[in-house]
């Protein structure tokens, strides 16, 4: 197989994931990490022969990049296949579970035989990897033909397992990942997604497919009291890439959200017209793990009617589009409003329009 060029390689990746400032962002976490911890990818045997070579694409590409993925196959001719098509020069051994985290350790790629889940767990337990791939025909999970792009097993496992809620195939899938979700005591996902979308799902916020893992606890505070006001404008200012405004937290707050250990939070303050949510934020390494998912649904569950604002190149500004009941442009701003009566929409816009600058 002909290697593609590093500067091809380049253009391909950038052009695959849509959002260059993601890849890189993305890049630097993994690069961060051991290297036998980047991620464990699980090829479906339907799926080992006929996007073999668009898996061998993948491979040489993240070996550009200097990751290190450790691949699992159901049999030893699937492995033995795409070592073949890779060739000698694309660093990628046969190996056994064993010998797997240390081929990863100085830079190979690992092509692992395996038969079972109990080894498959026993696997991301020894390199402590934050993320699987579970690689397959389907893509993702669905439900009803609506595409599921993230899954909280500790809020929807019992409405997912009830009788017709997935198909068999699927509710099959979602087992597996909950065992072995369930079978590590590190943080991990379980991402299931089809050969020519591994690279979005590894390197892009919004990802492909689906995304299994539990949700964040979220904590919820009255005003600030007993927050670390320090780490919190920490937070606010890394998900947002600006220095705060002075005095900022200092504002009224009628309650505030706190998802895992500062990783995530949302801020509600009062206001005439309702409750105002001046600020959602999610770290950087927690985008795309479901963190601003977590905030929403506690948000929504105690609020049922709220407002807010965001600038129009907010990157997640699609996504509040999808989660708002109306919106309105004006200029600098989107206002959007979930729940309120419509005697109090334009009072609602007004007060977010004059809302103090958060940021200098």
């Amino acid at each position: 197989m002909t290697v593609t060029g590093p500067s091809q390689l380049v253009l391909r990746f950038l052009a695959s994931v849509g959002r260059p400032a993601e890849a890189e962002l993305y890049l630097s976490l993994f690069r961060a990490e051991r290297r036998e911890s980047f991620a464990v990818i699980v090829v479906d045997g339907e799926v080992a022969g006929v996007a073999a070579d668009a898996l061998a694409v993948d491979l040489e590409f993240l070996a550009e990049l200097g990751l290190s993925p450790i691949l699992v196959f159901e049999s030893a001719a699937q492995a033995e296949q795409l070592a073949a098509w890779l060739g000698a020069d694309a660093r990628a051994t046969v190996a056994t579970a064993e010998a797997a985290p240390e081929l990863a350790r100085r830079g190979g790629i690992a092509l692992v035989p395996m038969s079972g889940l109990d080894q498959l767990g026993d696997l991301c337990r020894d390199v402590a990897t934050r993320k699987v791939v579970l690689l397959g025909s389907d893509g993702g999970l669905t439900r009803a033909g609506e595409a599921l792009s993230i899954v909280d097993l500790t809020a929807e496992w019992d409405e997912l397992t009830a009788p017709g809620a997935l198909s068999d195939g699927h509710l099959e899938i979602l087992h597996r990942a909950r065992a072995l979700i369930d079978g590590v005591s590190h943080s991990m996902a379980v991402a299931v997604t089809s050969p020519l979308d591994l690279l979005r799902e590894l390197f892009t916020v919004r990802g492909a497919g689906t995304l299994i893992r539990r949700g964040a606890a979220v904590s919820v505070h009255e005003g600030l009291a007993g927050l670390d006001r320090a780490r919190l404008a920490a937070l606010i200012e890394s998900a947002f890439a600006r220095p705060l405004a002075r005095g900022f937290l200092d504002r009224p707050v009628e309650r505030a959200y706190l998802a895992g250990d500062y990783r995530g939070a949302a801020l509600i303050a009062p206001t005439d017209e309702g409750p105002y949510l001046s600020k959602l934020a999610v770290d950087a390494p927690a985008r795309g793990e479901g963190i601003g998912r977590d905030l929403w649904r506690v948000l929504c569950r105690d609020y049922p009617a709220f407002f807010w604002r965001s600038r129009p190149d907010n990157p997640i500004a699609p996504w509040y589009q999808e989660k708002c009941h109306g919106m309105i442009k004006v200029a600098p701003w989107h206002v959007y409003w979930r729940g309120l009566p419509e005697d109090r929409i334009a009072a609602a816009i007004r007060i977010a329009r004059e809302a103090p600058a958060d940021f200098e």
